[in-house]
């Protein structure tokens, strides 16, 4: 870009200068991001370098590079647990949730709270 543009782009009469340090983030931003498989390297890298003009950019290389690298490969944090043969917690979908009723988590006899109860009438009963 700074060959193609030495002298930076001019737009509105304002020249924005082409740096290159903008495009080393960006990528080192995608690069984590791709390697971790999470989104949030972007907003980390955007909060280290405080430039409020690179966050689009940086978003959108994140989110690409994710994309694609999860399609190809599972994340470094997946790698490490499959070659360390830990136990791996399997993906449960929602309809494996399972929903309880008083009955059955209802242990012993409970005590009533009434709405306008005093501690002293809590503790005779």
């Amino acid at each position: 870009m700074a060959s193609l543009f030495p002298n930076g782009i001019i737009f509105d009469g304002i020249v924005y200068q082409i740096l290159p340090g903008g495009y080393a983030v960006i990528g080192a931003a995608a690069l984590t991001g791709a390697v971790s498989h999470t989104v949030s390297t972007a907003v980390i890298c955007f909060e280290l370098t405080g430039q409020i003009s690179h966050i689009l950019p940086m978003m959108v290389a994140v989110i690409l590079a994710n994309m694609v690298a999860q399609s190809l490969q599972p994340s470094l944090y997946d790698s490490i647990i499959q070659v360390k043969k830990l136990p791996y917690l399997p993906d449960l979908g929602w309809n494996h949730i399972r929903y309880s009723t008083k009955t059955e988590v209802e242990v012993g006899s409970g005590k009533e709270i009434k709405q306008n109860m005093r501690p002293q009438e809590n503790k005779r009963s």
